[in-house]
């Protein structure tokens, strides 16, 4: 695929997500197929496998690549990002969900949506450090056990209902075969009836968490 047929999709993926920000990837992608035949097409050609075409929207979506991807020592796009268990099943369609009906998550995952694998990831949670992974392969995730610091977990919980409280979130991690350190700052959004419900990152980016 062309480079200026790729640059086509990511901006035709961000104009979707700035018009439906409530839409799946999947939703997204096919909607491609429509606005942009001839790129979708060769894209199609080059990558037949729908789970790393949804990984590339994903990507796209919250933040691209573009033309001016190597200016500089700023990522346009976040290299982790924080999501909840339906957003991981939309990706990982044999990973099981919960039975509980919230329209945010209990659980939290952070999503490796880089085309590298990030390495010595730690995660903070109101400033305090409550989840280590050695490595997350691209495409994959790791399981963010905030439940399990109990600190962490009663200062989460203590809000009355229906109030929804502002929790700060960093991620710390390698990438370029461990020669750099990236991190993703930001705050999550905790209800404490529907669960984790939102995260908004420090450079503008932002999503509900499902």
């Amino acid at each position: 695929m062309s480079r200026q047929a790729r640059e086509e999709l990511e901006e035709a993926v961000q104009a979707l997500e700035r018009e439906h920000a409530e839409w799946t990837a999947a939703r997204i992608e096919a909607e491609l197929a429509g606005r942009n035949p001839l790129a979708y097409g060769s894209w199609i050609d080059e990558t037949p496998e729908l789970r790393s075409r949804l990984r590339a929207v994903q990507r796209w979506r919250i933040g691209s690549r573009g033309r001016s991807a190597g200016m500089g020592a700023r990522h346009l796009f976040p290299y982790v990002w924080p999501v909840g268990e339906r957003q991981r099943k939309e990706m990982e369609p044999t990973f099981s969900t919960s039975n509980l009906r919230v329209s945010g998550s209990w659980r939290l995952f952070l999503y490796n949506c880089s085309p590298e694998v990030v390495r010595d990831v730690r995660v903070f949670l109101d400033r305090t450090e409550i989840d280590y992974a050695p490595s997350v392969l691209e495409g994959r995730f790791t399981e963010i056990h905030w439940q399990k610091v109990d600190e962490i977990r009663a200062r989460c919980l203590a809000q009355a209902p229906p109030e929804t409280s502002r929790h700060p979130f960093r991620a710390e991690f390698v990438i370029a075969r461990g020669t750099r350190q990236a991190t993703v700052d930001g705050d999550l959004m905790l209800n404490v009836l529907q669960g984790w419900v939102h995260f908004g990152s420090r450079d503008g980016r932002n999503r509900d968490l499902e």
